[in-house]
């Protein structure tokens, strides 16, 4: 009779384990896809935002004229524009470097 009750308990316990296991990795795969959406939108706004910079500040600087002031503006402008452009595409690089790198995500060469 004990045996009985050793593998009823051994059974519950490993479906009990094995639904804990399912329910943790639904979780981590919808956590990774929600991080996985904040990455996107963060290097797209900044990727459009750098655009519309330098665009303002490339605009500001032809049409400034002889005006100095407007001119340094529209210098900066461009450059902060373009620099944002640069770090949008660098972002996802760096992102994507370290997703490769996180444990348990990396792929021996190896067989």
């Amino acid at each position: 009779m004990d045996t009985v009750k050793g593998a009823t308990r051994f059974v519950i316990g490993l479906t009990a384990f094995t639904a804990s296991a399912g329910i943790a990795t639904a979780q981590q795969s919808e956590i990774n896809n929600s991080l996985t959406q904040i990455e996107e939108f963060v290097a797209t706004t900044l990727g459009q935002i750098g655009v519309i910079v330098f665009l303002l500040g490339a605009a500001a600087w032809f049409v400034s004229r002889r005006n100095a002031d407007r001119a340094q503006w529209g210098w900066r402008g461009m450059w902060g524009g373009a620099g944002m452009i640069v770090l949008s595409v660098s972002y996802t690089v760096f992102v994507t470097l370290f997703e490769n790198l996180a444990p348990g995500m990396l792929v021996p060469l190896l067989p």
